[in-house]
């Protein structure tokens, strides 16, 4: 295959899935330097005594190793809870008719050393896919690498988020820490083959109270101020398809937990990453 088809291809699939969707949950990534692939996958989720199913695709475009433009999407298929109630022995099954497109995440990466750049970021509003997180939020992350060894590298990012007013509703402003660890084994360099194993812990809170602009100004402050964290473990492995790298992975993720207390949120999910060398 050509680099001219290659190029053309990277470009073709990104745009493809641009118009396929534009809404998706946040996906909890180990910090990498930009690269190019196409990702296909599903996942279960529980949070809150909700159980959900959705579709998830992304994308990432990366003409040099120093830019690249990503996409990240996701469509909710099914939203159910669980109501239980030990005393008068109830036990009920809702459907919460939550179907349809989910939150969308669009950005970029700039990286002009090697070891270090920034990922600046755009949350849009979900649609039928979500009753949650129905702002816009602005970020940014500057991030550092650090090749521990040949086949693992350290990663770390500090994250700051700003949300968008919107019917006299203004959420509060966040902060964010996240390390990461990429491990290849048995990874053959040359065919790109091999297992890959990644550890992310994500660490996020509030640094000021919503407000609601209704109200006078007294009475705006929210009481809303929060601090959670979120893991996520990813096995995957590679194969060389065509001077390419095709990967299918399994991973688990702690989508909301407390320092001091316990989690209430799991995801369990499963996916296909082509990687454009």
């Amino acid at each position: 295959m050509s680099v001219f088809i290659r190029k053309t291809l990277k470009v073709v699939l990104l745009l493809g899935l641009a118009s396929i969707a534009t809404f998706a949950r946040e996906t909890v990534s180990p910090v990498r330097a930009p690269e190019s692939f196409v990702l296909l996958g599903t996942l279960a989720e529980l949070r809150d005594d909700v159980y959900s199913g959705d579709i998830n695709v992304a994308g990432e475009y990366a003409p040099c190793n120093c830019f690249s433009i990503y996409g990240d999407f996701a469509y909710r298929l099914v939203s159910y809870e669980w109501n239980t109630m030990a005393h008068d022995q109830i036990h009920e099954m809702v459907n919460l008719q939550v179907n349809g497109l989910n939150e969308s995440y669009l950005g970029m990466k700039l990286v002009p050393f090697p070891f270090a750049g920034v990922d600046v970021s755009w949350r849009l509003p979900p649609r039928e896919g979500s009753r949650v997180n129905r702002f816009h939020r602005l970020g940014v992350s500057p991030f550092g690498l650090y090749e521990f060894s040949r086949n693992m590298t350290l990663g770390a990012a500090a994250e700051y988020f700003t949300f968008l007013e919107e019917r006299d509703f203004q959420p509060g402003d966040e902060l964010g820490l996240k390390g990461s660890i990429s491990w290849k084994f048995l990874w053959d360099r040359d065919d790109h083959s091999g297992w890959k194993f990644d550890y992310v812990f994500l660490y996020r809170w509030r640094i000021q109270e919503s407000e609601n602009l209704h109200m006078d100004k007294p009475y705006r402050k929210m009481d809303d101020l929060y601090r959670g964290f979120r893991m996520r473990v990813d096995a995957a492995r590679y194969f060389s398809v065509y001077k390419n790298s095709l990967g299918a992975a399994l991973f688990y993720e702690m989508n909301r937990g407390h320092l001091f207390g316990m989690e209430t949120g799991h995801t369990l999910g499963l996916y296909a990453k082509f990687l454009f060398l």
